[in-house]
């Protein structure tokens, strides 16, 4: 039953938050933790939208009987497109190019109906792309391109997401572990996607059971997220006077403005963050797509095997990512500035260190020491240079993200490319050389960032006052 809230004490006015004189809210608000719904929410639709878009990178190597059946119905010795390796490239890449088709329209759509509406839109493309994605197969080439266009499309919203909910649900002393828990969903994916993958594939339904599975849920999700999600705490009838309180404590004022474009793109901290978060992702989106073939064939686990090894570091890097924001938020004695190029800096480090011992080693349990230890460290990036945006863009953020959405669906789009003319064969010699070059891309990329990244709030983010000609 709603009640009515009145707001007249003193207390209830934050500075750059003016509370509503009258609120509806529920009797219900989970124990003044409506945030923590939100958050728990929030990172489950952004997992699934995730494994939508990964699901590819493990059935890839148990979709055999698609070509099987081509030669046995059709009695023909020509060649089915999955066993051409530029259809397979183009498949990988198909996400990549949807994501970028999908981040065009993003930032005006967020400013104008908000995420709540745009997330919703983007979850039902991904869920569409993936609950189609074995009957597209059975039909053809293009009509496999055009469902991993959709996932991709989908999936454009997720990194603006990760750090937009935190700016606007999370009081200013759990901003980095709200922040955090968000990110997980590209671990959680890996965690969910290839373990179940593993056992769906050598199962009686087969490898089309486990798009249909992500698919249906994708749509269950995303319908609850429309229904009780708020693109304002002040919005959500369930969030309690005491929580709103909580929430808008300390924060800043976010001015409603058009984004200043070339401002923010000149922006010598936003350049470098996007060059720092292209290098890795580059390594970390390797890792991700090749992660099953590489334990596969190189390392020549079988399938099930490879499952549960690929899921395994994204265990681990979920840990880590988590306890990275609650170490961010304690470490109150360090500025800012020092705590996100600090993560970076391990972040870096560990990525390229991981990389390394896997170009030179053909001991199995030393490269999967190695795989695990590298995207462990190549979580701990959202706490360096997505951090770092949020300071320095505050309002802006969100198209700085998308930006940084961009670049990642860039890496995406040429890693298989990468892949394709390095590692032809996918022999150890070929792997070492390919290890070696995203290594030498990722310490060039991040070079620059502990000198040129600032997190002191940038002029653009102050309102303007006009001025009066007399």
């Amino acid at each position: 039953m709603a009640s009515i809230t009145n707001c007249k004490d003193p207390k209830d006015m934050i500075t750059g938050f003016e509370f509503p004189q009258v609120r509806k809210t529920s009797s219900f608000v989970f124990w003044n933790r409506t945030r923590i719904y939100v958050m728990v929410l929030t990172l489950i639709c952004l997992t699934f939208m995730q494994m939508n878009t990964l699901t590819l990178n493990f059935t890839v190597i148990c979709m055999d009987d698609i070509v099987e059946d081509f030669h046995m119905f059709h009695n023909s010795t020509e060649t089915h497109w999955f066993e051409r390796s530029t259809e397979k490239s183009l498949l990988f890449s198909g996400v990549a190019i949807g994501g970028l088709i999908g981040l065009v329209p993003s930032v005006p759509q967020i400013s104008s109906i908000g995420l709540r509406n745009t997330q919703t839109i983007s979850g039902f493309i991904s869920g569409l792309g993936s609950f189609l994605f074995p009957l597209a197969v059975s039909v053809g080439f293009y009509t496999s391109f055009l469902c991993r266009v959709l996932q991709g499309i989908g999936a454009a919203v997720l990194f603006t997401a990760v750090g937009v909910v935190p700016g606007v649900w999370a009081p200013k002393s759990e901003a980095n572990t709200f922040m955090s828990i968000l990110a997980c969903a590209f671990q959680l994916s890996n965690v969910i996607c290839m373990p179940v993958s593993g056992l769906l594939c050598e199962s009686a339904v087969g490898w089309r059971s486990i798009y249909y599975i992500s698919g249906a849920i994708t749509f269950v999700l995303y319908t609850v997220f429309w229904f009780t999600y708020t693109d304002d705490p002040k919005l959500h009838r369930n969030v309690s006077q005491k929580e709103l309180r909580k929430i808008s404590t300390g924060k800043v004022e976010k001015i409603k403005e058009p984004v200043p474009y070339f401002a923010v793109s000149t922006d010598p901290t936003v350049i470098i963050s996007w060059i720092s978060l292209f290098g890795g992702n580059m390594g970390f989106y390797v890792l991700c797509i090749y992660g099953p073939t590489y334990l596969r064939e190189v390392l020549k686990f079988d399938v099930k095997e490879t499952g549960f090894l690929t899921a395994l570091p994204f265990i681990l890097s979920a840990i880590a990512k988590f306890s990275a924001g609650r170490i961010s938020d304690k470490l109150t004695g360090l500025s800012e500035r020092a705590r996100f190029v600090f993560f970076a800096s391990i972040f870096q480090i560990g990525l390229v260190a991981g990389l390394v011992v896997m170009a030179f080693t053909t001991n199995r349990v030393i490269a999967q020491i190695a795989f695990n230890f590298a995207i462990v460290s190549s979580g701990l990036n959202i706490m360096g240079v997505v951090k770092c945006v949020q300071l320095r863009c505050l309002q802006h953020v969100h198209y700085t993200l998308t930006v940084m959405s961009f670049t990642a669906y860039a890496s995406q789009f040429l890693s298989p490319t990468l892949v394709s003319i390095i590692c032809p064969n996918y022999t150890n010699e070929q792997w070492k050389t390919f290890f070696l070059v995203i290594s030498g891309l990722i310490v060039a990329c991040n070079a620059g960032f502990p000198f040129l990244a600032r997190s002191d709030a940038a002029g653009y983010t102050k309102k303007q006052e006009p001025t009066v000609k007399c």
